[in-house]
């Protein structure tokens, strides 16, 4: 078993990205269908959580055929695959929003937002407040934003998750029985 290498590590990483991105790109594919579908959404869902099971196996397969893994180098490297994930995640979304969207989104969510009970429940949480008007801002500020700004805010969310769904998936990839090969070594 060799030493630990931040660049194999770092090409690792590189290579499972690309696995857990493109479960994202599912994902992210199925909640938009989702959006009119709701099987469509549970299978986006359940996509998500598969790739984080995926990614910690991937990152114990790392620690029994490469080399041994602490805690802080699986976080590490969890992350870095959920960074990688993340651009490929935001190259597609951008794709769909400037291309394929056509504003379907907006629409959704303008529909949603202008339902009698979502304007009971903003009367209800804020009750100072002006439920209609807030209702009209946050539809301006939907409707304002463009592809690129919609998928930077996507990719900040989803690297900002990653630092904490990154805890998890290393506790995933340390643990485990050690194998024949890593005993004998």
């Amino acid at each position: 078993m060799k030493t630990f290498s931040y660049s194999l590590a770092r090409n690792y990483a590189a290579r499972c990205g690309i696995w857990i991105g493109a479960m994202w790109i599912a994902s992210f594919y199925c909640y938009m269908g989702g959006l009119s579908q709701p099987l469509l959404a549970n299978m986006g869902l359940f996509t998500g959580l598969l790739s984080l099971i995926l990614c910690g196996t991937l990152l114990r397969s790392f620690r029994r055929n490469v080399c041994h893994l602490n805690f802080l180098r699986a976080w590490w490297m969890a992350w870095l695959i959920f960074l990688y994930a993340s651009l490929l995640t935001a190259a597609s979304q951008f794709v769909y929003f400037r291309y394929i969207d056509n504003g379907r989104l907006v629409n959704i969510y303008t529909d949603l937002l202008r339902q009698p009970e979502y304007k009971q429940l903003m009367t209800a949480m804020m009750p100072g407040e002006n439920a209609e008007e807030v209702t009209q801002q946050a539809l301006d500020l939907i409707s304002s934003l463009s592809p690129i700004e919609i998928t930077v805010e996507l990719m900040i969310y989803n690297i900002s998750l990653s630092f904490l769904l990154a805890v998890p998936v290393a506790l995933i990839g340390i643990t485990g029985r050690k194998t024949e090969r890593n005993l004998n070594k």
